[in-house]
């Protein structure tokens, strides 16, 4: 890593065209930013200015500082629009967060954990209307639950994961994104739990005070496959009906399929128990179908309207396979989806979103800000260095729609005009031309008529 302190002044000369390199730059290997102060910042390459270009990765910032410096930036530095698609602009305390974080992404063995939840939240905001093999790619990377593992595995899980919902959600606001049928605090109980019982790295921070009988179960699930009596009475309090569901396994897959409709249906009409346990339970009958897989996820539809987080349970139940691998079994996007949450991406690499939410916030979600973006339909954007959440753009909701209704209405009268208009010029062209070869009205070829058909005249 090579860095170099400057001012704003400085800065804005160092981006300008005339100049060709970074004197003064200099290699440094600890993972600290001491000479980031009030009026100093850090321009960051993550090899030799001189050979890499005049043009840093990364700039660190002090505490706070962040919004005044891509002002600062949008004003005398015009060449790059979006800023923050060619460098990244990093307030001190979270770059070193980053810098601090594994050397390669790691996962550190919740990858069944992190693909779950992932395709889990996928299948919960289509509402059961596509298996995950019908979604586009991007509606894994779009999911809070991508946000928090991608931050997990750059950064050990050191940033909080409050944090991280509330960048994804303000992200959604500002594009025009549609409303969520749950709200990420659902999303972020769940990783609660199953994050509370992990045994590979420090303890994570608890969000949320989770039930303790979902805690209990997750966490006798995960480590001896089955539930002690007084737990399972526990769970299944309020529904006696479902006291027969303690052996599924045992039974016949046929009658297997019948008890879990019954479970199914008796969970969305009840008004007993909390809507989390329900889904809870809803989510692990279901995923004892075919245990470690989501193939059977269909199931859910009927109960998709009442108890959507239930496709959060069904996830996280697939990503514990029993057998071995801790990934949804038959499903290559589980291991698609791992791939791209470790590929590396280090805070003093080149960014590869098309704008960051830092100088979306500022300017807000302008058309020529963010005319250009990498893939078509859709907009990237890093919410923290390297945790990137995907977008449609333009945002497909009522209004646009409306708009876009309105222009092919217009479209389609002006075309309509303009047939009409046609139409008149060829028949006066085509009287001008018999006037001129003098044909009569006589002389006018007619169709030929069918004959009627009929008795003797």
């Amino acid at each position: 890593m090579w860095v170099l302190p400057v001012n704003r002044r400085e800065l804005v000369d160092l981006l300008s065209p005339r100049n060709g390199s970074a004197p003064g730059a200099v290699e440094e290997v600890r993972p600290y930013f001491d000479i980031v102060r009030a009026d100093r910042l850090a321009a960051v390459w993550p090899v030799d200015p001189a050979e890499f270009g005049r043009m840093p990765t990364a700039i660190i910032v002090p505490e706070g500082a962040r919004k005044d410096t891509l002002a600062w930036l949008s004003t005398y530095v015009r060449d790059f629009r979006p800023f923050t698609a060619y460098c990244r602009v990093v307030e001190r305390p979270i770059a070193e967060q980053f810098l601090s974080g594994p050397a390669a992404p790691s996962l550190s063995r919740a990858e069944g954990i992190c693909s779950g939840l992932i395709l889990g939240e996928s299948l919960m905001h289509a509402r059961g209307r596509a298996s995950i093999l019908d979604l586009p790619f991007t509606a894994y990377s779009a999911t809070l639950s991508y946000a928090i593992a991608r931050a997990f595995a750059l950064t050990g899980g050191s940033i909080p994961q409050e944090m991280i919902a509330h960048l994804w959600t303000q992200t959604r606001e500002i594009t025009g994104q549609n409303g969520l049928i749950v709200s990420p605090n659902v999303i972020l109980s769940v990783w609660s739990v199953a994050l509370g019982i992990s045994r590979h790295t420090a303890p994570p921070r608890r969000l949320f005070a989770s039930s303790n009988i979902l805690t209990a179960a997750w966490t006798e699930l995960t480590s001896s496959g089955q539930l002690r009596d007084p737990l399972w009475h526990d769970l299944v309090e309020g529904y006696p009906d479902l006291n027969r569901m303690r052996d599924l396994l045992s039974i016949p897959r046929e009658q297997r399929v019948q008890f879990i409709d019954m479970a199914l249906q008796l969970l969305v009409s009840s008004v007993k128990g909390d809507e989390e346990r329900r889904s809870f339970l809803a989510g692990y009958f279901t995923s004892l179908l075919g245990p470690g897989t989501m193939e059977h996820a269909e199931f859910l539809e009927s109960v998709a309207t009442v108890l959507p987080a239930a496709y959060l349970w069904y996830g996280l139940f697939a990503g514990i396979n029993p057998r071995g691998d801790a990934l949804p079994v038959g499903n290559p996007l589980a291991r698609r989806i791992v791939r791209d949450l470790t590929i590396p991406d280090r805070i003093i690499d080149r960014p590869r979103c098309d704008v960051a939410i830092e100088e979306l916030t500022m300017h807000g979600s302008a058309e020529h800000l963010l005319k250009m973006t990498s893939k078509a339909g859709r907009l990237d954007i890093d919410i923290l260095p390297g945790v990137t959440t995907s977008v449609r753009w333009p945002p497909h909701n009522t209004a646009i729609e409306e708009d876009f209704r309105r222009v092919r209405d217009i479209e389609a009268r002006h075309l309509l005009m303009e047939m009409e208009e046609s139409t008149a010029r060829w028949l006066h062209l085509s009287g001008r031309l018999r006037d001129a070869l003098r044909l009569g009205d006589d002389e006018r070829q007619e169709p030929p008529r069918k004959k009627r058909g009929g008795g003797k005249g």
